[in-house]
């Protein structure tokens, strides 16, 4: 374990293995997700928009219920995947996956600016797009042996 210190009244600041940042910027995203969901249903007619089934993709199917799914269930799985899997495939992994769901991020941003009762879900999405960018930038400065 390296300890870095810098003068003798200073905080100790250990380093922190890389598998484990990502997975806790992966279950920061999760979190993200589930306060603006949650907030979400505060909003005008969300509630009656999904007794009645309805979908920003349209009319509610077992279909889309499994694309919402597997839209969610990747980022979970990322945290464990993290910390799980070997260095080489998990660099590209989150590299990859993050730059997928930055592009989703950014749409949402694009289509919910200028909603007053969804600008928290432009911060929110703008904040995941900030998380994604350290994501994909701590993947590629995965540090090499020496």
């Amino acid at each position: 374990m390296n300890i870095k210190r810098t003068s003798s009244k200073s905080l100790t600041n250990y380093s922190i293995n890389i598998k484990i940042k990502l997975a806790a910027l992966w279950t920061s995203l999760m979190f993200l997700y589930i306060y603006a969901d949650f907030f979400q249903l505060m909003t005008p007619k969300k509630l009656e928009r999904m007794m009645n089934l309805e979908t920003p993709m349209g009319p509610t199917s077992p279909q889309i219920l499994v694309i919402f799914s597997v839209i969610l269930i990747i980022p979970a799985l990322m945290i464990f995947l993290s910390i799980f899997l070997k260095p080489q495939i998990n660099k590209w992994l989150n590299i990859i996956i993050a730059l997928i769901y930055t592009s989703m991020s950014i749409l949402i941003i694009v289509s919910t600016i200028g909603d007053n009762w969804h600008t928290f879900y432009v911060l929110f999405n703008f904040v995941e797009t900030i998380l994604f960018a350290i994501i994909i930038l701590q993947a590629w400065k995965w540090p090499r042996v020496e």
